[in-house]
């Protein structure tokens, strides 16, 4: 692959990965207990699911996969919980 081709390659990662935060992956990608192959494997599956007509939250369909562990899932949620109230409180 060319050099020019893995640029861009790296360029549309980081645009997606900047696309996703503030969403759990987001997160998950950030503490390094996701690549961005996961979370697409993860999300085609709870879209798999919805069309069966069962709702399911990221973080549950990637544990039931085995790709994360709940005790990562918890500590994404805090992170997540934390910056949104952050958020909140600064002036806008």
């Amino acid at each position: 692959m060319d050099s020019k081709k893995q640029s861009g390659n790296k360029w549309v990662e980081q645009e997606r990965t900047r696309r996703i935060i503030g969403f759990i992956g987001g997160y998950l990608i950030d503490d390094g207990a996701l690549t961005l192959a996961d979370l697409d494997r993860g999300l085609e599956r709870q879209l798999r699911l919805a069309a069966q007509g069962r709702q399911a939250r990221l973080g549950e369909v990637l544990i039931e996969m085995g790709i994360i562990a709940p005790e990562q899932l918890e500590r994404a949620l805090k992170r997540q919980a934390k910056e949104e109230a952050e958020a909140l409180k600064r002036p806008r």
